[in-house]
């Protein structure tokens, strides 16, 4: 790029024509204001490996190549790359991390050269908060990308403490469909509470061939059992969730699914929404109201207490 062209370029982005997420990297504004967190990473790492095709992603740009769920929020923008222990380039002005390991292991995701799949997760779990980590390790057993003992040769390598990573693996569940749900139960995790079942199906004695699937399940020592259901943003307004049906439709759906779970036994059915999980404090009310039992150790399944 001459300088003349970045001169242009620059002035385009000054006036707001062009969005300028990264030196010299830009985009048309309304393009760029129409993606994803996420496909806007992959967007300025696929710019970047133009210009520096021997990098090698790591960390949140290598979980979004490997298509795993995590938190929009956890983008600031900056990105970061896998070096050797031996790497004694330059340090970057640019919102770029360094990642260094012994060797750099790099495979194809996305149309990017990235950190292979368990060594992304032991990165993430060492970088971010266990309810935001937890995600990432669902969705990479949930996708059968990874195993756990993968995962463990890659800490089995490293001089760092990977304890955090021990209780990732030890929570991680492929049974969690989404990330919202993992954040949940990442929440309800690190404030003491019981971990639910996940994905019970419930009959209904009144309809013996119909089922109601629920996302959370906790099972009282004195018969009792407490439901919680995650409220997706889409929930009421994606036409492939509701099946085309509309808000009042699925509103009613929804009162006919909470009677049906009562009628199989459910005595307390709580809702989530993402905005509360984000929030945090609105779930913990909702279980410490809810009664939902703790336990003894938030890193063990001790004896349930009330």
């Amino acid at each position: 790029m001459d300088d003349a062209t970045r001169r242009a370029l620059r002035r385009r982005a000054r006036e707001g024509e062009l969005a300028n997420p990264y030196r010299n990297v830009y985009a048309r504004r309304e393009y760029w204001s129409s993606l994803t967190p996420v496909d806007r990473m992959l967007h300025v790492a696929r710019a970047l490996t133009m210009l520096h095709p021997q990098w090698v992603f790591a960390g949140l740009a290598a979980a979004s190549a490997h298509g795993l769920d995590h938190a929009w929020s956890l983008h600031n923008g900056r990105l970061s790359i896998a070096v050797s222990a031996s790497y004694h380039g330059k340090e970057s002005r640019q919102p770029l991390d360094h990642v260094y390991m012994p060797t750099v292991e790099a495979v194809s995701a996305a149309g990017l050269r990235v950190t292979t799949v368990p060594r992304t997760l032991v990165d993430c779990g060492l970088r971010y908060p266990f309810e935001y980590a937890l995600a990432l390790f669902d969705s990479a057993l949930r996708n059968g990308c990874v195993t756990r003992d993968e995962v463990l040769a890659v800490c089995d390598g490293l001089i760092v403490d990977c304890g955090m990573v021990l209780r990732l693996l030890h929570y991680a569940d492929a049974r969690s469909e989404n990330g919202g749900e993992s954040l949940i139960r990442g929440i309800a995790i690190m404030h003491g509470f019981v971990v639910p079942e996940l994905q019970v199906s419930l009959v209904d004695p009144a309809n013996p061939r119909a089922t109601c699937r629920v996302d959370f399940l906790w099972r009282l020592h004195d018969g009792r059992i407490i439901v919680l259901e995650y409220d997706g943003m889409a929930k009421y307004s994606d036409t492939e969730m509701t099946g085309g049906r509309t808000v009042r439709q699925t509103v009613y759906a929804e009162r006919e699914r909470e009677a049906a779970l009562r009628r199989a036994g459910v005595t307390t059915i709580l809702r989530v929404d993402y905005d509360e999980a984000v929030h945090v404090q609105p779930v913990v009310d909702k279980l410490l109201k809810a009664s939902v039992p703790m336990v003894d150790s938030r890193w063990t399944g001790a004896t349930a207490r009330r």
